[in-house]
């Protein structure tokens, strides 16, 4: 017979008994899975995601600390998945990383990954990204230090304030002793800083060209780029102050 459930039935695993009547079956179909959803924004840094796991309770298996896992940032694909509750943080990563190369199906160098872990947290827009990524690939050849805020912010870390990235830097924080502190250190950081979706690493791997070297973002979230200092500093002064 016809229990007017059906459509109320959802996706995702189940523990069923084999005692269960045909009635029994079609109603415990419709309360609730043995599957949780999991959201990982693109951006996101490991550190991040630990944090999003524990409230998910997601387990880690053998305690493993989450320290062990920084600098394995870059192929955890950002997407929402559909996971058993009873997974564990080893589990989940493996299905990101295995979401990465099937989305991913273009050759991407550790260096690109690094490139599109800087795009995405540094560009605002679409627009962006692309003129974004010239940007880093013209200050690397020119031998330029890249002066990436993000990568301050990736290296200081966790703030009571702002979480994992610090919005507001001082002069104090570009002068923060670390190899990912890409105002002390020339090219790139050792790592991706954090997790990019498809659109950063598109623009990594087939950057725009141009001719900027800088740009800033005012304080509506609006870019401005420039070829020169002088231009540059001149967008500094009409922008930022």
């Amino acid at each position: 017979k016809k229990l007017g459930i059906e459509k109320n039935i959802q996706a995702g695993s189940y523990k069923l008994s084999s005692s269960l009547t045909a009635e029994q079956l079609a109603r415990k179909l419709t309360v609730g899975t043995e599957d949780i959803w999991l959201t990982i924004p693109e951006g996101w840094r490991i550190e991040q995601m630990a944090d999003r796991f524990k409230t998910q309770n997601i387990n880690w298996e053998n305690q493993t600390a989450v320290n062990t896992l920084s600098g394995t940032n870059g192929k955890y694909f950002p997407d929402t998945y559909l996971i058993p509750k009873e997974t564990t943080v080893e589990k989940t990563l493996d299905l990101m990383k295995s979401n990465f190369n099937n989305k991913v199906t273009f050759p991407v160098t550790n260096d690109q990954l690094i490139i599109a872990s800087l795009v995405e947290r540094e560009a605002k827009t679409d627009t962006d990204r692309p003129l974004i990524a010239s940007v880093i690939y013209n200050r690397l050849s020119r031998g330029m230090s890249l002066d990436i805020d993000a990568t301050i912010q990736y290296a200081i870390g966790y703030t009571t304030k702002d979480g994992w990235w610090t919005k507001e830097l001082t002069q104090g924080d570009k002068k923060f002793k670390s190899p990912y502190n890409t105002y002390l250190n020339a090219g790139l950081p050792p790592n991706p800083i954090c997790n990019p979706g498809l659109a950063a690493i598109k623009v990594a791997v087939n950057p725009a060209k141009s001719d900027y070297l800088y740009y800033i973002h005012d304080n509506t979230g609006q870019s401005h780029f420039a070829k020169t200092l002088v231009e540059h500093n001149a967008n500094v002064a009409k922008y930022l102050q």
